[in-house]
């Protein structure tokens, strides 16, 4: 199924993103891209779809088919559950690179 793949893209943000949040329903992050410059993005749940919304317009679907979709938060460890599945990630750090 495309859980993984969703894992591997989440893991990705995460590792470009200088901060990141849960805030009510939504994660929400700043995105810092080498090639451009910092984006906030919200990571959202649409129906059965998850999308990952950007600050200047910009919307991907970042998974569809979820029955299950969960986040929790403890410090900057995010836990994230689709579909029975879990995975566990954290923002970088300002200063890493």
């Amino acid at each position: 199924m495309e859980e993984e793949l969703f894992f591997h893209t989440i893991e990705r943000l995460m590792w470009r993103s200088i901060t990141c949040e849960k805030v009510g329903e939504e994660v929400r992050g700043v995105d810092v891209d080498p090639e451009e410059e910092p984006v906030k993005w919200r990571l959202v749940r649409v129906q059965n779809q998850i999308r990952l919304k950007k600050e200047f317009g910009g919307e991907l679907t970042y998974a569809h088919n979820v029955d299950t979709y969960q986040v929790r938060q403890d410090g900057r460890t995010l836990v994230f559950e689709l579909n029975q599945r879990q995975r566990t990630v954290q923002c970088r750090n300002k200063g890493s690179s």
